[in-house]
């Protein structure tokens, strides 16, 4: 498969991100575009923007594709009960630092920056040492934006049979 021109280099926007963030940790906030992007693309795109647009999605196909010993993802990151407690730790720790944080951009920025940091080392190493998108696999925005796409889809086939039963005269 031949990867998009962007795909190819968006890996660069994480590695510039990270470095950025450590100098400047108010750039953090930009955090929220890759955050929020797959949430709120999902109802028209589905997960396209976690293989086509994400930055560490191009980071593991550009860079840990090189390296991983290609071992298949774990059965138990693709667990609908293991992503929701991931997700649920994670934002948990992401809130009470926010909490801690707020008021202060700099501060509130450094948490972003903190998290992608330790998100990305996570992604480093179970990338080398199982398949290069095994973060992808139970990633919380991705997840989320999985569940938006289903739950889009759920309401047309509800509609759709609605529509087919009459159910929408007027």
């Amino acid at each position: 498969m031949v990867m998009n021109s962007a795909k190819q280099y968006l890996w660069l926007v994480l590695i510039a991100f990270c470095i950025a963030g450590l100098v400047y940790p108010a750039i953090g906030v930009v955090a929220l575009v890759c955050m929020l992007a797959p949430v709120v693309t999902a109802p028209f795109m589905g997960r396209k923007w976690c293989n086509s647009f994400c930055p560490r999605g191009s980071f593991n196909d550009v860079i840990l594709k090189k390296i991983t010993l290609k071992k298949g993802i774990p059965g138990v990151f693709k667990t609908t009960t293991f992503k929701v407690i991931f997700l649920i730790m994670l934002m948990s720790f992401f809130a009470i630092q926010l909490t801690f944080a707020w008021g202060n951009w700099s501060s509130v920025g450094a948490v972003f920056v903190r998290m992608v940091l330790i998100t990305t080392i996570i992604d480093i190493i179970l990338g080398i040492y199982y398949h290069q998108r095994t973060w992808c696999a139970f990633c919380p925005m991705g997840t989320m934006g999985g569940w938006v796409f289903k739950l889009k889809n759920r309401i047309k086939k509800g509609m759709m049979k609605r529509d087919a039963v009459g159910d929408n005269v007027v």
